[in-house]
């Protein structure tokens, strides 16, 4: 009778204890789905943060290099058209002095006015040529420096979803591991239960 009854007692403390070991399992099993779907929250709206990231520098190597040529090509078309109104200007102006009569008069063994000297020109030329070729070096510095800027953005958010990801496993491998023990710690005293 004595051994019937501590039986029935024993029994009922380990009931008591599974149960309280169930429900502390079932808290953690409950943090753990909730801090998992926080984390993957995060790692969401990190993801979409480096999306947008990486299309607005998209739309930065696309549009600025393109608007930067479309201002170095006016700036060349406005310089030659205004290099090419003062030598209009400057024949003109010469071309109507030598018609004077008396501007003839005056010198006429000095060559016409309207003759520049082709040094004159070709250094005209050359300034504009090293001006043009000035004005490409530097698009095609801004676009190099666009690309690499790009590169190393890309592979930063590379890295750091990487991460992310890593400690997501690391963390859940452990609190899984953790429950495992846990669980290998509650079956013993299920096992060991001896029938009334």
């Amino acid at each position: 009778m004595d051994q019937r009854r501590r039986s029935d007692v024993l029994q009922r403390d380990l009931r008591v204890l599974n149960q309280k070991e169930d429900r502390e399992l079932q808290h953690k099993l409950n943090m753990l789905d909730r801090q998992y779907r926080y984390t993957r929250k995060m790692l969401q709206q990190r993801r979409d943060s480096l999306v947008k990231e990486q299309s607005r520098m998209v739309m930065v190597k696309v549009c600025e290099p393109k608007a930067t040529v479309t201002i170095a090509m006016k700036e060349i078309d406005a310089e030659t058209h205004c290099t090419d109104g003062r030598r209009l200007c400057s024949s003109l102006s010469h071309h109507k002095k030598g018609s004077d009569p008396v501007e003839q008069s005056r010198s006429v063994s000095a060559p016409p006015p309207s003759v520049q000297p082709a040094g004159s020109v070709r250094r005209r030329g050359n300034i504009r040529s090293s001006l043009s070729l000035m004005q490409m070096k530097n698009i095609a510095t801004i676009d190099s420096i666009s690309e690499k800027e790009l590169a190393r953005r890309q592979q930063r958010a590379r890295e750091e979803m990487e991460k992310l990801r890593q400690f997501q496993r690391e963390t859940l491998h452990k609190r899984v591991a953790a429950f495992i023990e846990k669980l290998k710690d509650k079956t013993p005293h299920e096992i060991h239960v001896e029938p009334p």
